[in-house]
Protein backbone atom coordinates (compact mmCIF):
# COMPACT_ATOMS: atom_id res chain seq x y z
CA UNK A 1 0.00 0.00 0.00
CA UNK A 2 1.40 3.36 -0.97
CA UNK A 3 2.30 5.70 1.84
CA UNK A 4 0.26 8.53 0.35
CA UNK A 5 -2.88 6.38 0.45
CA UNK A 6 -2.35 5.40 4.09
CA UNK A 7 -1.64 9.03 4.93
CA UNK A 8 -4.98 10.05 3.45
CA UNK A 9 -6.94 7.35 5.25
CA UNK A 10 -5.35 7.66 8.67
CA UNK A 11 -5.08 11.43 8.53
CA UNK A 12 -8.87 11.55 8.83
CA UNK A 13 -8.61 9.80 12.18
CA UNK A 14 -6.13 12.33 13.53
CA UNK A 15 -8.35 15.34 13.00
CA UNK A 16 -8.05 18.71 14.68
CA UNK A 17 -7.96 18.85 18.47
CA UNK A 18 -9.87 21.45 20.43
CA UNK A 19 -8.06 22.96 23.39
CA UNK A 20 -7.84 25.72 25.93
CA UNK A 21 -4.29 26.95 25.43
CA UNK A 22 -2.74 23.50 25.74
CA UNK A 23 0.26 22.29 23.82
CA UNK A 24 0.24 18.93 22.05
CA UNK A 25 2.49 16.04 21.10
CA UNK A 26 1.61 13.61 18.34
CA UNK A 27 2.79 10.07 19.13
CA UNK A 28 3.85 9.04 15.66
CA UNK A 29 6.87 7.93 13.66
CA UNK A 30 5.00 7.59 10.37
CA UNK A 31 3.43 11.00 9.71
CA UNK A 32 6.80 12.64 10.22
CA UNK A 33 9.66 13.67 7.99
CA UNK A 34 12.20 11.08 9.14
CA UNK A 35 10.34 7.74 8.85
CA UNK A 36 12.57 5.88 11.29
CA UNK A 37 11.02 2.57 12.43
CA UNK A 38 11.33 0.51 15.63
CA UNK A 39 13.15 -2.83 15.39
CA UNK A 40 13.14 -6.16 17.19
CA UNK A 41 16.42 -7.17 18.82
CA UNK A 42 18.63 -9.74 17.10
CA UNK A 43 17.68 -12.26 19.80
CA UNK A 44 14.05 -11.87 18.72
CA UNK A 45 14.92 -12.43 15.08
CA UNK A 46 15.55 -8.84 14.11
CA UNK A 47 13.30 -7.11 11.63
CA UNK A 48 10.64 -4.51 12.24
CA UNK A 49 8.21 -4.49 15.15
CA UNK A 50 4.90 -6.02 13.98
CA UNK A 51 1.33 -5.15 14.80
CA UNK A 52 0.18 -6.02 18.30
CA UNK A 53 2.76 -3.79 19.97
CA UNK A 54 1.96 -0.42 21.52
CA UNK A 55 3.96 2.80 21.67
CA UNK A 56 3.70 5.34 24.48
CA UNK A 57 5.46 8.37 25.99
CA UNK A 58 7.35 9.11 29.17
CA UNK A 59 8.19 12.75 29.71
CA UNK A 60 9.36 15.35 32.19
CA UNK A 61 6.32 17.31 33.32
CA UNK A 62 8.39 20.38 34.16
CA UNK A 63 8.58 22.26 30.88
CA UNK A 64 11.61 24.02 29.41
CA UNK A 65 14.04 21.82 31.33
CA UNK A 66 16.47 19.70 29.33
CA UNK A 67 17.33 16.63 31.43
CA UNK A 68 18.71 14.49 28.61
CA UNK A 69 22.20 14.78 30.09
CA UNK A 70 21.16 13.52 33.53
CA UNK A 71 19.48 10.28 32.52
CA UNK A 72 21.24 7.08 33.61
CA UNK A 73 22.64 4.93 30.81
CA UNK A 74 20.70 1.73 30.13
CA UNK A 75 22.63 -0.84 28.05
CA UNK A 76 19.66 -3.24 28.15
CA UNK A 77 17.34 -0.70 26.54
CA UNK A 78 14.43 -2.16 28.55
CA UNK A 79 14.58 -0.31 31.88
CA UNK A 80 11.70 1.72 33.26
CA UNK A 81 12.30 5.34 32.24
CA UNK A 82 11.44 6.49 35.77
CA UNK A 83 14.31 4.40 37.12
CA UNK A 84 16.72 6.25 34.83
CA UNK A 85 15.47 9.65 35.96
CA UNK A 86 12.64 10.13 38.47
CA UNK A 87 11.32 13.14 36.54
CA UNK A 88 10.26 10.92 33.63
CA UNK A 89 6.65 9.84 34.14
CA UNK A 90 4.23 7.97 31.91
CA UNK A 91 1.78 10.02 29.89
CA UNK A 92 -1.86 8.99 30.40
CA UNK A 93 -5.14 9.71 28.69
CA UNK A 94 -6.16 10.43 25.11
CA UNK A 95 -3.26 10.27 22.65
CA UNK A 96 -0.77 8.84 25.15
CA UNK A 97 -0.59 5.47 23.38
CA UNK A 98 -0.44 4.45 19.74
CA UNK A 99 -0.78 1.05 18.07
CA UNK A 100 1.81 -0.28 15.65
CA UNK A 101 0.35 -0.83 12.19
CA UNK A 102 -0.82 -4.37 11.49
CA UNK A 103 -0.15 -4.07 7.75
CA UNK A 104 3.19 -5.91 7.23
CA UNK A 105 4.35 -3.24 4.76
CA UNK A 106 4.12 -0.69 7.60
CA UNK A 107 5.86 -2.79 10.28
CA UNK A 108 7.94 -0.72 12.67
CA UNK A 109 5.63 2.29 12.49
CA UNK A 110 2.95 3.58 14.83
CA UNK A 111 0.47 6.44 14.89
CA UNK A 112 -1.97 7.65 17.54
CA UNK A 113 -5.53 8.52 16.62
CA UNK A 114 -5.33 11.84 18.45
CA UNK A 115 -2.76 14.29 19.76
CA UNK A 116 -1.65 14.06 23.39
CA UNK A 117 -2.51 17.32 25.13
CA UNK A 118 -0.05 18.65 27.69
CA UNK A 119 -1.92 19.74 30.78
CA UNK A 120 -0.91 23.33 31.67
CA UNK A 121 0.11 24.22 35.21
CA UNK A 122 2.49 26.36 37.24
CA UNK A 123 5.48 24.23 36.19
CA UNK A 124 3.90 23.04 32.97
CA UNK A 125 2.87 25.92 30.68
CA UNK A 126 0.58 25.49 27.69
CA UNK A 127 3.43 25.24 25.19
CA UNK A 128 7.12 24.68 25.72
CA UNK A 129 9.99 22.21 25.47
CA UNK A 130 9.99 18.79 27.12
CA UNK A 131 12.39 15.88 27.59
CA UNK A 132 10.67 12.72 26.38
CA UNK A 133 11.28 9.02 25.85
CA UNK A 134 9.20 6.91 23.49
CA UNK A 135 8.59 3.31 24.57
CA UNK A 136 7.18 0.22 22.85
CA UNK A 137 5.87 -2.96 24.44
CA UNK A 138 3.91 -6.14 23.73
CA UNK A 139 1.65 -6.35 26.79
CA UNK A 140 -0.98 -4.30 28.58
CA UNK A 141 1.56 -1.83 29.99
CA UNK A 142 5.24 -1.10 29.52
CA UNK A 143 6.01 -2.09 33.12
CA UNK A 144 4.45 -5.55 32.82
CA UNK A 145 5.51 -6.48 29.28
CA UNK A 146 7.91 -9.32 28.52
CA UNK A 147 9.20 -7.55 25.40
CA UNK A 148 9.79 -3.83 25.52
CA UNK A 149 12.24 -1.04 24.78
CA UNK A 150 12.71 2.69 25.00
CA UNK A 151 14.26 5.38 22.86
CA UNK A 152 17.03 7.74 23.80
CA UNK A 153 15.82 10.84 25.60
CA UNK A 154 15.17 13.77 23.29
CA UNK A 155 14.32 17.40 23.96
CA UNK A 156 11.26 18.39 21.94
CA UNK A 157 8.91 21.30 21.47
CA UNK A 158 5.21 20.63 21.62
CA UNK A 159 2.87 22.09 19.03
CA UNK A 160 -0.36 24.03 18.93
CA UNK A 161 -3.18 21.44 19.09
CA UNK A 162 -4.90 23.04 16.09
CA UNK A 163 -2.06 21.75 13.91
CA UNK A 164 -3.68 18.27 13.97
CA UNK A 165 -0.71 15.94 13.62
CA UNK A 166 1.79 18.73 14.28
CA UNK A 167 4.67 17.99 16.60
CA UNK A 168 5.01 14.39 15.39
CA UNK A 169 7.49 12.83 17.78
CA UNK A 170 9.28 10.84 15.08
CA UNK A 171 10.51 14.12 13.61
CA UNK A 172 12.83 14.61 16.58
CA UNK A 173 14.87 11.47 15.88
CA UNK A 174 17.72 11.17 13.35
CA UNK A 175 16.58 10.52 9.80
CA UNK A 176 16.98 7.03 8.29
CA UNK A 177 18.10 5.50 11.60
CA UNK A 178 16.26 3.01 13.83
CA UNK A 179 14.21 4.86 16.41
CA UNK A 180 15.13 2.17 18.97
CA UNK A 181 14.98 -1.61 19.53
CA UNK A 182 12.72 -3.76 21.71
CA UNK A 183 14.09 -6.81 23.50
CA UNK A 184 13.05 -9.52 25.94
CA UNK A 185 13.07 -8.40 29.57
CA UNK A 186 15.29 -10.69 31.70
CA UNK A 187 13.32 -12.49 34.40
CA UNK A 188 14.27 -11.63 38.00
CA UNK A 189 15.63 -15.13 38.56
CA UNK A 190 17.92 -14.78 35.53
CA UNK A 191 19.22 -11.47 36.83
CA UNK A 192 19.79 -12.95 40.29
CA UNK A 193 21.72 -15.92 38.89
CA UNK A 194 23.83 -13.60 36.75
CA UNK A 195 24.68 -11.48 39.78
CA UNK A 196 25.58 -14.53 41.87
CA UNK A 197 27.71 -15.90 39.05
CA UNK A 198 29.59 -12.62 38.79
CA UNK A 199 30.22 -12.52 42.54
CA UNK A 200 31.43 -16.12 42.52
CA UNK A 201 33.86 -15.39 39.69
CA UNK A 202 35.17 -12.34 41.55
CA UNK A 203 35.77 -14.38 44.75
CA UNK A 204 37.47 -17.12 42.76
CA UNK A 205 39.89 -14.65 41.17
CA UNK A 206 40.68 -13.14 44.57
CA UNK A 207 41.52 -16.58 46.00
CA UNK A 208 43.82 -17.31 43.07
CA UNK A 209 45.58 -14.00 43.62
Amino acid sequence: MKKSLVLGILGLAVGVVSSYGQGAMFLDNYFSSTFNPVYLSAALGGGLVPGGFTASIYYDHTANQNITGSITADPSGTALPGSLNALLVAATGVGSTAPFFTNPTLAGYFSATDSYLIQPGSLNPAQGYYTIMVVAYNGATYDTSSIRGHSAAVYVQDAAPSVGNGGAIGTFFPASAPMFTVASVPEPTTLALGTLGGLGLLLFRRKQA
